[in-house]
């Protein structure tokens, strides 16, 4: 269900920390105060670094796939996010 409220801004996540706390890597799914989006997000705390993917717009009710996983053998991770109703 949307918020009745518009200009709110509410964003349920999940992610991963590096040990330090000071990396964050998540899956997003925000309320714009006007419509549900969905977008990966990386952020550093300091210095303070902030990269976004492409967003895409979802709606009240879809479900949402997101996975963040550890490549070991280049020390990366592969973060995914999408619509399950959408593809």
């Amino acid at each position: 269900e949307d918020p009745t409220e518009p200009g709110a801004f509410f964003s349920p996540w999940f992610g991963i920390e590096s040990s330090d706390n000071l990396n964050l890597i998540q899956p997003v799914n925000p309320w714009e105060g006007y419509s549900w989006s969905f977008y990966n997000e990386y952020f550093q705390w300091e210095p303070e670094y902030n990269r976004n993917s492409a967003s895409y717009n979802t709606k009240a009710g879809h479900v949402l796939f997101g996975s963040v996983t550890y490549i070991a053998s280049n020390q990366s991770y592969n973060v995914y996010h999408s619509d399950i109703n959408t593809g």
